[in-house]
């Protein structure tokens, strides 16, 4: 019965996980750029990391879950997928800040 409520329990964070990840890209894609000049679009650029920054809140209790399902199952595999992805674009933020600040 336990095993089945863990099961569960990563399956909904998952889920949740997954609406957020998606959600913060059609807000993107949906959201209509306001402002002027250098500005204009931020709001969206906000907009899709706050979202990325709510499903990267979600990705770490969904990996620490996770870490308890039976190595090598399909659950727990798929319970890193969140925390990697929020690693993967904290990376990629930090990468193109250090090469915009090389460039000049």
């Amino acid at each position: 019965m336990v095993a089945s409520r863990e099961k569960l329990l990563v399956a909904f964070l998952l889920a949740i996980w997954a609406g957020l990840f998606v959600w913060s890209f059609i807000g993107f894609s949906a959201t209509e750029p306001t402002g002027d000049g250098f500005t204009r679009g931020f709001n969206r650029v906000s907009g899709f990391l706050l979202w990325q920054f709510a499903a990267g809140i979600v990705a770490v209790p969904t990996y620490m879950v996770g870490r308890e399902q039976a190595r090598g199952s399909a659950l727990r595999w798929a319970s890193r997928l969140p925390l990697a992805l929020a690693t993967a674009l904290l990376l990629a933020i930090g990468g193109v800040i250090v090469w915009a600040r090389l460039a000049g």
